[in-house]
């Protein structure tokens, strides 16, 4: 018999990510593109002598680790308690993943304590339960990307399909308007049923406007990339997830000097994207500085790893 030797601490990490074309209509099995960023979440967890998940020494009922370890825990059969210390440098409820980044290294520090190891799979699942907290009906989007890392091609009834693209860096600016996923979710799920024959027009659009996408990242042409940014965000601003906000950070980016930019996420606040050359990055980002937080990112970035503790 072979017994798996558990762990009385473990840790673990999970990128974010930012949806580079795609967003909201993926939950409609649509095609989306997403990136791991070099933010990212790390949980550290404990084998704890009270039963349940604590969060540091606090049980939070509705919150995603919770959720998501609780899965791993009745899965496994682990009957001591965890507890949980979370560190994440992804600030939250602004479209860059952090719910399930802190789902899916809670699950994996969790599986690491019950099983000795990772699994991938159940940690999937876990991260997948606590993102509907959040995100009501999750497309499973970001769980996949901060387990898998890299950039991709997501599609709800095909899964992750793994891409390589020239674009190593992305400009994201925080509107600093926070906002929650369900309710975006819910608006869009409104204007497609009052709206019928125009939202499958809408999905038919978006999802051509996919394949040209791909073939303008073959040769990295940033103004092509940069106009089909903005015609994405035509999309998602008429189907009522744009904001005030939002709307201010694009003109902003484009005055000074970026060839397109849209929101990322679920919109309603949140973050934007924007796309420029990399000698116009610094400038754009110091224009823009004095109005919202700038993060310059590294897309492509690893995905979920154990960490030392």
């Amino acid at each position: 018999m072979v017994v798996s030797l558990t762990f009385e601490k473990a840790a673990s990490s999970a990128p974010g990510k930012v949806i580079l074309f795609g967003e909201h209509f993926v939950v409609y099995d649509k095609p989306a593109i997403v990136s791991a960023i070099n933010l990212r979440a790390r949980v550290e967890a404990w084998r704890y002598g009270r039963s349940g998940v604590w969060i540091e020494y606090r049980m939070l009922v509705d919150h995603p680790s919770t959720k998501a370890v609780e899965y791993i825990l009745e899965k496994t059969g682990f009957m001591s308690g965890i507890r949980l210390k979370i560190l994440s440098k992804i600030p939250a409820s602004v479209g860059l993943g952090s719910s399930a980044s802190v789902s899916v290294a809670s699950a994996a520090s969790a599986s690491l304590i019950s099983l000795g190891r990772i699994d991938r799979e159940l940690v999937e699942k876990a991260a997948l339960e606590g993102e509907k907290i959040v995100h009501i009906n999750p497309s499973g989007i970001d769980t996949t990307i901060a387990i898998c890392g890299g950039t991709g091609i997501y599609r709800r009834s095909r899964g992750f399909n793994p891409i390589d693209i020239p674009l190593k860096k992305i400009l994201i600016i925080d509107t600093g308007k926070t906002r929650r996923t369900g309710e975006m979710v819910n608006r869009v799920r409104e204007f497609s049923e009052k709206n019928k024959d125009r939202f499958r027009e809408i999905l038919s659009r978006e999802e051509e406007l996919i394949n040209d996408v791909l073939d303008a990242f073959k040769s990295l042409d940033l103004e092509k990339l940069g106009k089909l940014m903005l015609v994405n965000q035509s999309l998602l601003r008429e189907v009522g997830v744009s904001s005030l906000e939002i709307e201010e950070a694009i003109k902003l980016a484009l005055d000074a000097g970026a060839y397109g930019a849209k929101l990322t996420g679920a919109g309603g606040g949140g973050c934007i994207i924007c796309l420029a050359d990399e000698d116009k990055i610094e400038k754009i980002s110091k224009s823009i500085s004095n109005k919202f937080k700038v993060y310059l990112t590294e897309l492509s970035a690893e995905g979920l790893r154990e960490e030392k503790i």
